[in-house]
């Protein structure tokens, strides 16, 4: 093939893409996946837009890959001339294991509509695991009493004003579950009854992706 033609097919093949993008069907699906609390690029989600050939019948009606992959430093990118006749819709792909994160704002499903740009920011925090350690060290009788309240820096998680359980007596607890919380810093607050007399105790921990921490509530 002589120079002359490469260069022909590649104006052709430029011209008819820069048409179909002037097209009132041109239709493009962008998504983003972030991680809340470090604001790395997520990577690990497939993301697919799929077409389905509507029929008479429903049940008559083929679905279509229209692209599915990965996403790429947390993007997926993906435009295309839609058919007046085909419905459109984005979607994860069943492999994707998305119950590995807390969701701050994510859209797991959505019909798209032909001629529109369509974005999705998916902003998610990794789980970590975490195991609570409680002991009263300094026990005065069966009175004392100690409840404890969790906060997280960036999202309201299960935290309460005081935890509706209190420990009481000479208690002591090594919990054998491993809990997974989302990754981030948080401050636990003890408030001990000890003869009468209320105290406060705070103690910070940060978890981080993939990892397993003891926080110890000691009192």
């Amino acid at each position: 093939m002589t120079p002359f033609y490469s260069l022909l097919i590649v104006a052709v093949l430029f011209f008819s893409c820069k048409k179909d993008e002037e097209s009132e069907l041109w239709t493009e699906v962008h998504v983003s996946a972030t991680n809340y609390v470090t604001g790395e690029p997520i990577n690990d989600i497939i993301v697919g837009v799929y077409e389905r050939k509507t029929k008479l019948m429903l049940q008559d009606s083929e679905v279509e890959v229209l692209k599915e992959e990965l996403l790429v430093n947390g993007q997926f990118n993906f435009g295309w001339k839609a058919k007046k006749n085909s419905k459109y819709a984005y979607e994860f792909a069943a492999a994707t294991d998305f119950e590995k994160y807390y969701k701050i704002s994510m859209t797991q499903f959505a019909y798209l509509d032909k001629g529109e740009i369509h974005n999705y920011d998916l902003e998610l925090i990794p789980y970590a695991k975490l195991i609570y350690s409680i002991e009263n060290q300094n026990c005065f009788d069966v009175t004392d009493t100690m409840w404890f309240k969790r906060d997280h820096a960036l999202i309201t998680y299960q935290s309460e004003d005081w935890n509706p359980l209190p420990r009481t007596g000479c208690y002591s607890l090594f919990s054998e579950i491993e809990y997974e919380m989302p990754i981030g810093d948080y401050e636990f607050t003890m408030k001990i009854k000890r003869n009468g007399v209320i105290s406060y105790i705070t103690k910070n921990i940060t978890l981080n992706e993939g990892e397993t921490k003891t926080i110890e509530l000691f009192y």
